[in-house]
């Protein structure tokens, strides 16, 4: 009976790791189909707004745009943090959160499923303004429609360095104590500029991108600070460089110059 139970207890640290599943499992990017929030008794097919999710490396980023709703400007909101497969669970840690100052630094436990097509998840989110808010979505996965020709960009990056003309300067004036993170997860690249200290939500764009290991080519998506969804279908080509684990992206005829440094996986 002893050794049974010396044998139960021995094994138990090997059924908790067991039991997690590497985040890369959930690497994609993915678009709303249908959703059932707060006191939703149906599925309701996502329609009038373009709500995606995206997952890289134990990152994730959500927005919602091209809001065709009367009185909406087409940019509505972004949110993003960290993730990691727990026990069978999806777990999520709240970054920046447009809506809700609140619900960052909170982490919330969802069920989810996913497959080569799809990605779903169902829980509660709880903040001040949204009290045990049930969440539930299905995605589609957001395939490309080309290969890509270098993946050499593929993955989770934060700005060191950041400059786009005139006084605007990465880490001064108003973008002081700011992060900035860039997810490229094929064929979608996302990112996010957010005060983890004030909990402030600055902005957040994305597009769909390709990358030549020399150019990096985005058609854009979104872009919050032109909130009305005019950029949508711009097409900005950026000369690229890595080394040492870092990119440097330049463009908008010298104007911009950004330094980003590659975040390792988060298991």
């Amino acid at each position: 009976m002893m050794k049974s139970l010396l044998l139960f207890l021995s094994l138990l640290p090997a059924l908790a790791v067991e039991s997690d599943e590497p985040v890369q499992k959930l690497n994609g990017a993915y678009r709303q189909t249908k959703n059932k929030y707060g006191s939703m008794t149906t599925w309701k097919t996502r329609d009038s707004v373009t709500v995606i999710k995206v997952f890289r490396d134990g990152y994730w980023f959500g927005a919602f745009y091209n809001d065709r709703r009367s009185g909406r400007t087409s940019f509505d909101g972004a949110c993003g943090g960290t993730y990691e497969l727990k026990n069978g669970k999806y777990v999520e840690k709240v970054g920046f959160y447009s809506w809700d100052s609140t619900a960052v630094g909170n982490a919330f436990s969802f069920d989810y499923k996913i497959s080569s097509k799809q990605y779903e998840q169902f829980g509660v989110m709880n903040s001040d303004k949204y009290k045990n808010y049930p969440i539930n979505e299905v995605c589609e996965r957001i395939t490309a429609t080309e290969p890509l020709k270098n993946n050499s960009l593929e993955g989770v990056w934060f700005m060191k360095e950041g400059y786009w003309g005139g006084q605007s300067r990465f880490g001064q004036g108003k973008y002081k104590d700011f992060e900035v993170v860039k997810i490229f997860s094929y064929p979608v690249v996302v990112y996010a500029y957010y005060n983890p200290i004030t909990r402030r939500f600055d902005g957040a764009g994305g597009a769909h991108y390709q990358f030549d290991g020399k150019v990096l080519t985005e058609t854009n998506e979104f872009w919050s600070w032109q909130a009305d969804g005019s950029r949508k279908g711009n097409v900005e080509t950026f000369k690229t460089s890595l080394n040492n684990g870092q990119f440097v992206q330049q463009g908008w005829e010298g104007k911009l110059r950004e330094v980003y440094a590659k975040a390792p996986a988060r298991n």
